[in-house]
């Protein structure tokens, strides 16, 4: 709330997770980390922003429902989608982008 974060993940084998940011912004960096199959990130924003930065192997997919706010997903789309990230939640007046 009213703040902000910026974290890089890792890990070889990303499941997913949940981010929230109020009033304020947050960064992932996934780049370095590996899916087996599929992930499932849920995120919320109120007046605030989210950005993601995904591999350029990984299939991104938008669930998200946007309140006077947007999602914007900017990757390029691999020709093998086996690894699959599943974005759900909400944007209210605030944005979630998702880019390679």
């Amino acid at each position: 709330v009213l703040g902000g974060f910026e974290r890089r993940v890792s890990t070889p084998d990303f499941r997913g997770g949940e981010i929230t940011a109020v009033m304020g912004g947050c960064a992932l960096d996934l780049r370095e980390a590996s899916i087996v199959k599929e992930a499932l990130l849920n995120v919320f924003t109120v007046w605030g922003g989210i950005n993601i930065k995904v591999p350029p192997d990984w299939t991104v997919v938008l669930n998200g429902t946007p309140v006077m706010g947007g999602f914007a997903e900017k990757t390029v789309t691999p020709p093998d989608g086996s690894k699959r990230l599943v974005i759900t939640g909400y944007a209210i007046m605030g944005g979630v982008e998702v880019r390679n």
